[in-house]
């Protein structure tokens, strides 16, 4: 009795045993299965995370590299990716593959696409199930936009029972659809299958996502060096013009200066005192002629780099001196008051005397034209010790505070100075600037709108010292030397 009793103990506790060792077993199993699933998983994203940065083909290679992977190391029997062309708003197959088909080329493949109008693509879920069995070849055909020839081979040759469409999304947004053909003993998507897929389908939306971004990146960048090539050709022929025109207009325009000068000098007789006035006047029109020739010039030296400082000893208070009388008269058509007090002794720099001339000119100019009538203009010279300073101050309209920094711009002008003087072009302070700062100096600019500005230079006195050669040569230090 007790042995019976102990024997049919050892037999339920070695059937517990099996049992649970069974269940052990079942349960490695499903854990190998799933850990497989992953490693499968895994390499499938290395692989396409190694396409993405080492392809540099176009969309549609990626595309078609990335669904051959899949195909190759995945259970689909095939695989797709649509996706949107530039200025289409359908999506067209960009790649596709099949698992008994991977020899294949994918350029040979039907052409196909997905309407963008379907209502699942905008409010169904993410994942969007088709049965071939319960639809003809062409239905799906006209559903893919395809021939029935390549839904039939899906059926017959990669036996394909069901399709999923996954929409792809990056940055919160649709960028592509991948569709999935399951062999024909798969009816539904287990949870497994589902994550796997979920996993797969996100590394594919982003490098859709990152490509299609450099792509309309690089079709950007093309147009706009095509853009800039156009704008390049445009400029040059500008500057070409620039140059040719102003030189074809100095030449007359200086010989009309000229006339003028010797009528004024009475070469050609006697002339009353109102023919002298209306002399003056074109005489001084024809000088401001003359600095805008030279800044057009200028700007076109700049462009082609033939922009050359060609420094001498220079009386820098000589030349302001003789540019302000030239602008007397005019200053006094204004009803300004122009006055300038020459230094009794100013040292001789090495200086650009024509250039320097020209922005001298100019910042007087534009003093007289923005200055209300009844207005002052003051023109200071002075030796600071270690460096000199120039400067053209009034009480005109000023320079809004927001617009300063444009300034010196090429061709800018700020609004209330075109109101003031329309014809002006812009290229004064520009060329200025230049001029100053290619000889080593600086701009001294202050403005306050409706009460005046302040333009001028300063020059580091050490920088601008006369070589010995012209200090020991007196012939020629005078020949070099500027006349008033």
């Amino acid at each position: 009795m007790v042995a019976n009793t102990l024997i049919r103990h050892g037999s339920n506790k070695r059937k517990q045993l099996e049992q649970s060792l069974a269940h052990i077993s079942q349960e490695m199993y499903k854990r190998n299965a799933e850990l497989a699933q992953t490693n499968q998983t895994l390499s499938l994203l290395r692989s396409i995370d190694s396409l993405v940065l080492e392809s540099h083909d176009t969309l549609e290679a990626l595309c078609a590299q990335v669904t051959r992977a899949i195909a190759d190391k995945s259970e689909y029997s095939w695989v797709g990716i649509f996706g949107r062309q530039p200025h289409h708003e359908r999506l067209d197959m960009l790649g596709w593959a099949g698992n008994d088909l991977l020899g294949s080329k994918p350029e040979e493949a039907p052409q196909g696409y997905l309407s963008s109008d379907e209502s699942w693509l905008e409010h169904g879920e993410r994942v969007h199930s088709l049965h071939l069995e319960h639809s003809s070849n062409q239905v799906m055909a006209d559903y893919f936009h395809t021939t029935p020839e390549f839904i039939a081979m899906m059926r017959d040759t990669l036996h394909v029972n069901m399709i999923c469409f996954i929409k792809l999304m990056a940055r919160q947004k649709l960028v592509g659809i991948m569709v999935v053909g399951y062999p024909n003993n798969i009816h539904e998507l287990t949870v497994d299958s589902r994550a796997s897929l979920d996993r797969l389908t996100e590394a594919v939306g982003v490098a859709l996502d990152n490509r299609q971004l450099f792509e309309e990146n690089q079709r950007v960048l093309k147009q706009l060096q095509l853009t800039n090539q156009k704008l390049r050709a445009l400029d040059q022929a500008k500057d070409e013009f620039i140059s040719m025109a102003s030189h074809q207009l100095r030449t007359p325009l200086t010989s009309m200066k000229g006339y003028v000068s010797m009528v004024l000098e009475g070469d050609s007789g006697k002339i009353t005192k109102a023919q002298k006035t209306l002399l003056e006047q074109a005489f001084a029109s024809s000088q401001r002629m003359v600095y805008l020739i030279a800044d057009l010039l200028n700007v076109s030296r700049l462009r082609t780099g033939k922009f050359v400082i060609e420094a001498k000893p220079t009386n820098l208070a000589e030349v302001v001196e003789g540019e302000i009388l030239q602008l007397q008269t005019s200053a006094k058509s204004k009803s300004l008051e122009l006055t300038f007090v020459k230094p009794k002794s100013f040292p001789v720099l090495m200086l650009d005397d024509t250039k320097i001339r020209q922005v001298i000119m100019n910042f007087a100019d534009n003093a007289i034209y923005y200055t209300p009538a009844g207005g002052h203009i003051k023109v200071e010279l002075k030796d600071a010790g270690g460096s000199i300073e120039f400067t053209v101050s009034d009480d005109g309209i000023g320079v809004p505070k927001d617009v300063q920094h444009h300034l010196f711009t090429k061709f800018y002008r700020a609004d209330n100075a075109r109101k003031a003087r329309p014809d002006g072009t812009g290229l004064g302070l520009f060329m200025a600037q230049k001029v100053v700062v290619a000889q080593g100096g600086a701009i001294i600019f202050h403005s306050e709108e409706g009460k005046g500005s302040t333009f001028g230079f300063s020059f580091t006195k050490s920088k601008l010292n006369v070589p010995a050669h012209y200090k020991d040569n007196p012939i020629q230090a005078a020949s070099a030397a500027p006349t008033a």
